[in-house]
């Protein structure tokens, strides 16, 4: 069982607020978002800590958003990324690399249709590595793309920032890399490596391009470009490697967030036919057959839009987000929260509450429609999704425009059909999921 389901029903017996200890470190979870946005939203500058990550800040020595301690330099960090990702004018100006990437995912899915996961990994690769160093990506096999994978997939085999042993007992960090349990020591140098070459090599060709593209005028927004511009093009070491983390919280989060969505989205529709044809009928009506669905028409789209909240609902990328960490004591209703204190969001508990959201196993995007949304509580799943409080993701309306494009365009050009068994029958695929810091869905033989 996976241990948003374990926190979810201990919930039911405990209540929505789970206390336990970590090798002494006091936790909660809470498994309710009345809980999360007393405490994370409204309360934010003292829940919005981390607590120690001594695997990722200290043996990776990352400085990404993720793991940064409140405070100066997460401000800073914060605001590099919400100034390149969040605000309207920088995401319109990434428009034209999102439509050119959506096509060429279109074409490719219609060249090989075989090929979905590599597919979808390119479009959010190509796209986010291009928003970010404003290098254009043509296939996976990119230099920079190789490097990132290769970083994010031993990361994901070092386990989850906030739950490993390490991050609890932090002198495990000394003991000898050959000692039986000490394999995470080993990753760690290993993934430390892979890491400085992936951020020195994007960091780089940015910088030596920097001047050309200023001069010529040409070459599309870039995060890196826009920092980098505010120090003149000439940061302070440190600030240069500030600077470098970004690439890990824009891959790290944006590629493994959006691509999680985009397989729950492929794996839905295989299993939900009926919710397919809504979607292929409504774009048919609104956007018709003679182009492809863009941003302007989402407002016009009501059903593609429930069919995302649906998706985030079902199976959330990041069921159980990274560990905050509250800096004072604190009361709540009848509990005394310690300093120190771990506090845990069951992301994937709030979005099957059934308080909110009644039949929570099933796949039902009418749920998320004006109409049926009036009656009784309701909350947009995209409001919570992405985290809470300072914590919240910055880039969480990239993230989701990335997602709302790959599955507009989607399915107002394909048939998604069942996946085919060994003798190449149909077969109606469970709804399971593979376990790593984001829960997403297996890629199977779709036809």
């Amino acid at each position: 069982m996976f241990a948003e389901r374990m926190f979810h029903e201990w919930g039911k017996t405990f209540g929505d607020i789970v206390y336990f200890e970590i090798f002494r470190t006091p936790a909660i979870v809470l498994n309710s978002l009345e809980a999360a946005r007393d405490l994370l939203d409204k309360h934010s500058t003292i829940y919005s800590d981390r607590p120690r990550l001594v695997l990722l800040m200290e043996m990776l020595r990352s400085c990404t958003l993720v793991g940064v301690p409140y405070g100066d330099q997460f401000r800073k960090h914060r605001k590099w990324m919400f100034d390149a990702a969040g605000n309207k004018p920088m995401l319109h100006g990434y428009h034209n690399i999102q439509y050119r990437e959506v096509r060429r995912l279109l074409l490719n899915l219609f060249r090989q249709p075989d090929k979905l996961s590599e597919h979808l990994h390119l479009y959010l690769a190509g796209m986010l590595l291009e928003i970010t160093f404003g290098r254009p990506v043509r296939t996976v096999n990119n230099k920079l793309v190789c490097l990132a994978e290769r970083v994010i997939s031993r990361m994901n085999q070092a386990g989850r920032a906030g739950s490993v042993p390490v991050d609890f007992v932090p002198i495990l960090r000394h003991i000898p890399s050959w000692m039986p349990g000490i394999s995470f020591k080993r990753n760690a140098k290993v993934v430390h490596r892979y890491m400085e070459e992936y951020l020195d090599t994007g960091y780089n060709a940015v910088t030596s391009a920097m001047d050309e593209i200023q001069a010529a005028g040409t070459g599309e927004p870039c995060i890196f470009c826009q920092v980098l511009e505010q120090y003149g093009g000439d940061p302070t070491p440190a600030e240069a490697d500030n600077i470098k983390g970004l690439a890990i919280d824009v891959y790290g989060a944006g590629v493994e967030m959006t691509r999680a969505a985009l397989r729950t989205f492929v794996l839905a529709m295989t299993r939900e036919r009926d919710v397919l044809r809504k979607v292929q009928e409504e774009l048919d009506q609104v956007v018709g057959c003679e182009r492809f669905p863009d941003f302007t028409d989402r407002e016009s789209l009501p059903y593609v839009n429930a069919l995302l909240e649906e998706v985030y609902r079902w199976n959330p990328p990041a069921p159980m987000a990274v560990p905050h960490r509250i800096t004072v004591d604190d009361r709540y209703r009848e509990y005394d929260i310690p300093a120190g204190c771990m506090v845990i969001p069951n992301i994937w508990a709030m979005l099957h509450d059934a308080k909110y959201f009644p039949e929570p196993e099933e796949f039902r995007p009418e749920r998320h429609l004006e109409g049926d949304a009036e009656a009784g509580n309701y909350v947009l799943p995209s409001s919570f999704v992405f985290g809470f409080g300072h914590r919240a993701c910055p880039g969480q309306a990239l993230a989701d425009a990335s997602i709302w494009l790959g599955i507009a365009s989607t399915v107002a050009l394909f048939d998604i059909l069942k996946p085919l068994d060994e003798s190449g029958k149909e077969y109606t695929p469970p709804a399971k999921f593979t376990s790593a810091f984001t829960r997403s869905a297996p890629m199977m033989n779709y036809a």
